[in-house]
């Protein structure tokens, strides 16, 4: 053998030995992290934050040509897709459809879980924060959140998100949770049922892309004259007679059961606060609308236009676009149109705007 064989066969043995290193390495770690979620200290669950990304938000500008968006969405809209969760994977139910958002594990026991237990699980979860749920099986059949008063169950279900506006779940996200979930049952005595990985993880990325297309934020801008900024004190007393309120930095204008419907920030990003308003001087602020949240997303944005154009009048400014340019009907006409695509998209994935399911995924 000469010697150049002698180093290739002893670097491809090292190179195997790291490998082996490094599975026993991330086997001992996600070991460690499971064990100590039962354990005395309850620390994060996965091996790793959930990988994602914060989308950036679109928002559409007010032009007087065409653009192509609206044709886009209206095109994604007339495709059938899949809702995020294949309908013969998921678990049985009592007669309520699966979540289209999530990954649902049920755990099923021939005794009632107590608090204890059901709190031990919730603790386990905590890392994984508003992507995770707890539901429990009622006398009725109905499932409800633990949260809901139930003082034990013998079945629950436990559901990671699949996606939402910090990205998708990934195949180790998923595998950790299944683990953990499996590793608590084990505890109280439980049976698993928790489906295959696989289409799930299509289901993730899918929803996630589909996200992306219709995660709009719509801005309108009222600008002050140049070389005479608008007093804090002005636009804080114009705002609340518009009908908006200021709460944690940020305007917001509520319908009458106290739902936002839109928000008012300063173009510098700063948040307001009262003593700011009391001296400052702005060159503008910008109405922002967040569309997969509202159901009637057209009719609030013809209320924001509205609103806008009153707050200008008051103050003395004007409604303008990104660019600067005033607002026209045929431009505002053109923003409609893309909220009743993004709207007929997200019916046709089963998604409705406004809804709980909304509301999930596009926090």
């Amino acid at each position: 053998m000469s010697d150049l064989q002698i180093a290739l066969t002893g670097v491809g043995a090292l190179v195997i030995a790291c490998v082996i290193v490094y599975n026993r390495v991330q086997e001992n770690r996600f070991r460690r992290r499971v064990e100590a979620s039962f354990g005395d200290g309850h620390g994060d669950v996965l091996l790793d934050p959930l990988n994602g990304r914060l989308k950036d938000r679109i928002e559409p500008q007010l032009k007087s040509e065409s653009e192509d968006a609206a044709e886009a969405v209206s095109a994604r809209a007339g495709r059938v897709e899949p809702v995020g969760v294949p309908a013969d994977a998921a678990p049985e139910t009592a007669g309520e459809e699966s979540s289209p958002i999530d990954y649902t594990v049920q755990v099923s026991c021939e005794h009632v879980l107590q608090q204890p237990a059901l709190q031990q699980l919730l603790e386990a979860l905590d890392g994984l924060g508003r992507r995770a749920q707890v539901m429990a099986s009622v006398a009725d059949g109905r499932w409800v959140t633990l949260a809901e008063g139930t003082a034990g169950a013998s079945r629950i279900r436990v559901a990671l998100q699949l996606a939402d506006r910090r990205g998708h779940v990934t195949e180790d996200d998923l595998g950790a949770f299944v683990r953990l979930v499996i590793q608590w049952a084990q505890g109280v005595l439980g049976s698993v049922a928790a489906p295959e990985l696989k289409p799930y993880l299509e289901a993730a990325r899918d929803l996630d892309r589909f996200c992306a297309d219709v995660d709009v934020v719509v801005g309108l801008n009222v600008v002050a004259p140049s070389g005479q900024p608008f007093s804090g004190t002005k636009l804080r007393s114009c705002a609340e007679a518009a009908g908006f309120r200021l709460e944690n930095g940020t305007f917001r204008f509520a319908d009458v059961n106290g739902n936002r419907l839109f928000t008012m920030e300063s173009q510098q990003g700063e948040p307001f606060d009262l003593d700011r308003l009391s001296s400052a001087a702005m060159n503008g602020v910008t109405l922002l609308l967040d569309v997969p949240k509202l159901e009637q997303g057209v009719k609030v944005f013809d209320q924001m236009i509205d609103t806008g154009r009153h707050l200008a009048n008051a103050l003395g400014g004007t409604l303008v676009d990104d660019n600067r340019t005033p607002v026209t009907e045929a431009g505002l006409e053109q923003i409609r149109s893309q909220l009743r695509g993004i709207y007929t998209a997200m019916e046709t994935r089963g998604i409705h705007a406004g809804s709980r399911v909304a509301l999930r995924l596009f926090s």
